[in-house]
Order: C-alpha cells, then structure tokens, then sequence
C-alpha cells in the first residue's frame, strides 16, 4: 500500500533575513530587480516564471504560468498566443494579478496591474531571440484550442517546419506580448513562527508610491 505524504509535515529551510519599510527601497521596481537578482544568483529554478491570473466576463478566474521577459519603462513584459484563452480573457478585462514565489530564498512578490499589448516591433524583435525550434512551435499551436491528440499536432509541426525550410521565420499576427503596467506591489518574506513579513507599495501617481505593513 502506497503510503501517504502528509504535507503539512513538509518545511523548507530558508535563509533567514528580515524586510524593513525604513530601509526597503523607495521604488518597487527597483526593489524587485534586486530580489530578482537574488533568486538568480541562489539558483532558483525558472525565477521569471509568474502566475499570471486573469478574468472572463463572468468573473471566472483562471491562472497559468508564464515567464517574464524583461522590465520595459517599469512595466513587466510577457509573450503569448493572443488567440489563447489569457488573451481573451485580457481584451474582455485589463486588470491582473501576478506572483513570483522563490522557495529557496522564501521570498514572493505580489503584483496587480493593467495591461496593454506591446508595439510590433518590439514583439519582432523578441520573437527574432526565440530558437528556430520556439518559432515553429508558436506558428504550430492554436492554443487554447481543442486538441485531437497530440500526433495532430506534431504533424502540423513539421508541415510549418517544411514551410519555413531555409527561410527566416517571421512573427506570425497572432503571437506577441503584454506590458503589465503595475499600481500594487507587495513584497512578501518569510520569518519564524510564521509572522512573515509583507511590504506593500500602492502607487499614488506616475513617480511617487506610498508604503506600508501588513500583518501576516
């Protein structure tokens, strides 16, 4: 008989450390880039990836992971399939959530924003950086979409690997990127006996944020 795992049993150990709004940075954007920078250099597995939730027009919530792409004039860049539900889901509604969880340093940060697509070019120019094989791979995938199984779909691969067969491989109108445009940060780290420290910036306008605790 398989035994169980109870997971409430489970523990991480985690550096310790502390947050303090006195000494945290004035500017969430800069504050993220440095716990960013320390989930990277601790060795956190995927630390761009973020869940990003999302709303339909019946108040349905959906979540999914997908990575950061870079932090463009303080808004946080992403890429998909626009014809995928995320995308649907973003013209009905602009607002979303987002959180980045590094484990390994037990930090998260949470983010809520408006979102906006990105300019062409910029979508061009990133889609230029993926892999051939990433190409091909966004050309082939009407995600979301009801799948047969999954030979349909390797066997549309390689007809758009046979198209593009010693050819660039351009940006197809129907992939590109989000700008998420934040108004809330908070800042989450954890502490002993689980009063877990949580900074959050609200934004008051274009330069300025106001900063405060939260109990845990």
């Amino acid at each position: 008989m398989q035994k169980k795992t109870d997971i409430s049993q489970i523990r991480f150990e985690y550096k310790k450390g502390s947050i303090d709004i006195k000494n945290i940075d004035l500017n969430p954007i800069k504050q993220f880039k440095k716990w960013i920078k320390e989930a990277i250099k601790n060795k956190v597995f995927e630390p761009s990836a973020m869940s990003l939730s999302t709303v339909n027009k019946r108040n349905n919530v959906s979540s999914r992971i997908v990575l950061l792409k870079g932090i463009e004039k303080n808004s946080f860049v992403f890429y998909t399939n626009l014809r995928s539900r995320k995308s649907s889901e973003l013209n009905i509604n602009k607002r979303v959530a987002a959180v980045f969880w590094w484990p390994q340093i037990g930090k998260q940060v949470r983010i809520e924003g408006y979102v906006k697509i990105v300019k062409k070019k910029e979508a061009d120019n990133y889609f230029s950086t993926r892999s051939r094989n990433s190409q091909i791979g966004a050309w082939t995938s009407n995600q979301s979409s009801i799948l047969k199984d999954r030979k349909t779909l390797i066997k549309r691969y390689k007809i758009i690997e046979k198209r593009f067969e010693n050819k660039n491989i351009t940006r197809p109108n129907f992939w590109s990127g989000y700008e998420i445009n934040p108004f809330l940060f908070e800042f989450w780290q954890v502490r002993e006996n689980r009063l877990h420290d949580r900074i959050v910036y609200k934004r008051i306008n274009k330069k300025k944020w106001k900063k405060y605790r939260l109990s845990p």
